[in-house]
Formats: structure tokens, sequence, C-alpha cells
């Protein structure tokens, strides 16, 4: 039992410290693939010093709403890393506080708080990215939550290391066409959940144009520092759950083992290489949609998660 607790808390570490690094080295490779210098792979860690070491300015409008809200979306995000497989494929003590639509409601309740911050502070840029937040949320839950249902139609289950210890040994689930349908569309709401091309440019310098870091831009220093981990955080698990759920669900250690968890940590960073490798791609090869065909994009993904529980009754599996 205190090797599991113990690989709990690796698990939570890992995500913790990696995630600022997975998501250097996406900026880095995207730079070289547009043929510029870019930032280096360490500069998210850089950038958090900095705005650890810098005090927050906060209006005079915000409330303790504002000033609490990077830390129920950082505390969000940490709570997820428990539940989901990251290292292990057995589940570890806390996997069972909720399953991927817990998880689901979970990060849900962080993009509403951080919503509700961008509005406390009267900021008229706050409350246009706080809109158009909710308003591809509203979107991008129904969708998500019918993706779970197809995973969890092949595998029997809802909870994530169910889920994956169903598929690992079962790999004839990865060629139904119900999972490649619910991988796919994951896969697009990866993008969406993350602010990625095609809904968001995660360079983009314009105001106006700002979906997720728009709900940000009145924070600064630690609180500033908070918000941008938590989002570095939230990528990472969306990948790892992506990669260790729906493509490869191989490769995670024992929840009774120090040496297959802590082999599966190089194994998960060659995982999220390919999903960051899908990424840029994507990134450098299409461009940014406009506002209004977002729900487009959003119900192919919902569509596509629809098909995908309907194949699953059609052919029996």
């Amino acid at each position: 039992m205190s090797v599991a607790v113990g690989l709990q808390v690796v698990q939570s570490l890992v995500v913790l410290l990696l995630a600022p690094l997975y998501a250097g080295v996406l900026a880095r490779a995207e730079a070289v693939v547009a043929s510029r210098r870019g930032p280096g792979v360490l500069q998210p860690y850089r950038d958090l010093a900095k705005w650890l070491r810098k005090g927050s300015a906060v209006s005079d409008q915000a409330s303790w709403v504002f000033r609490g809200a990077p830390f129920v979306a950082f505390a969000c995000f940490l709570t997820v890393s428990v539940i989901v497989p990251v290292l292990t494929s057995a589940p570890l003590p806390l996997a069972f506080l909720a399953d991927l639509i817990g998880g689901a409601f979970v990060l849900t309740l962080a993009s509403f708080v951080m919503s509700l911050a961008a509005l406390d502070t009267a900021s008229p840029q706050g409350g246009l990215g706080a809109s158009r937040a909710s308003w591809v949320g509203s979107l991008t839950e129904p969708a998500l939550i019918l993706v779970f249902f197809t995973v969890g139609a092949v595998s029997a289950s809802d909870n994530p290391y169910l889920m994956n210890h169903a598929i690992a040994h079962s790999p004839y689930v990865l060629v139904l066409p119900t999972h490649l349908l619910g991988m796919v569309a994951f896969f697009l709401l990866v993008l969406v959940e993350n602010g990625r091309i095609p809904i968001e440019s995660p360079a983009v310098s314009t105001e106006i144009s700002m979906i997720e870091e728009g709900r940000a831009l009145e924070y600064s220093g630690r609180a500033y520092a908070l918000v941008k981990w938590g989002s570095w955080m939230k990528l990472f698990l969306f990948s790892s759950i992506f990669m260790n759920v729906f493509v490869l669900p191989w490769g995670l250690g024992a929840s009774n083992s120090w040496g297959g968890a802590l082999l599966a940590i190089p194994v998960l960073l060659g995982k999220l290489a390919l999903c960051g490798l899908a990424i840029v791609v994507i990134d450098s090869s299409f461009a940014k949609l406009r506002f209004f065909r977002i729900a487009e994009f959003l119900g192919a993904a919902f569509l596509l998660a629809l098909v995908g529980i309907t194949t699953s009754y059609v052919i029996g599996a």
C-alpha cells in the first residue's frame, strides 16, 4: 500500500513538473517548422520563475472570486492527475474518486471559475473571453461525454484505468469502428480544450481574437503563473489520456512496482512526442477558423462520437 501511495504522489509530480516541458517542446517545434528560431524548450520554466517572483496587480473592481479562481483551477487540474492513468495501468489509491465523466466535470469547474473571474473585474476583454469560452464549452462538453461513452462501450467501464486495461488486453478493440471514431473525436476535442489550431492560435497576440487567454488578461505575477501552469497541465493530461487510453494503452507500470512506474516515464514522454507531433503538424498546416465556424468543428466531433456509439450497438461491440 505504501508503494501505491508513493506512486500516486510521483504521478502527480510528473504531471506538475513535466507539463511546462511539454508545452515548451511544442512551442519550439512549431517555431522550427515555421523556420523561426523560437523559444527554448525550457522557456516555460523560466517564465514561471519570473512570474512567481513578481507580485500581482489586482483591479479595484475584483473580489475574492478573482483572487481565488487560479487556486481553484490549479487544484482541479491536480485532482484530475490522480484519477487518470499516467504512469500505471493498475488503479492507484485515489483512482476511484471519479471516472472520466467525473474528471470532465472537474475540468468544467476549472473553466467555470476562470470565467467567473474574468467577469469579476468588469474588464471588456475578460468578459468577451469568458463569453466565448462558455459558448465553446457548452458545445464541447456533450461531445466529450459521448466520446467517453464510445470507450465505455468497448471496455464495459467508465473508469480510465479499467478502460486502459480492457483495451490493452484486447488489441482488436483498437481497430473497431467505435473506438476509431471515438479516438478521432477525442483528438479534435484535445485541440479545442487547449486552444490550439484551428480553434485558437496558442501564439496569438491580438486580444480581440483570444478565447482561453482572454480570460487571463487581468492576471499578473504569481496568479498568472498558476493560470499558465494549470493550462499546461491540462494539455499534458489530455494528451496523456489520448495516448494511454485511445492510442497506445501499453507501456504503463504496475501500482506495486517502482521500477515499472519509473520506466513508464520515458515511455510516456515518447508517447507525448507522437501526440505533440500531430498537434504541431495541424498547427502548422491549417489556419484558424472564424469564430462562428467553430460550431461546425465541434459538431463534427459530436457526430463522430455519436456514430461511434451507434456503431457499437450495430456490430455488438
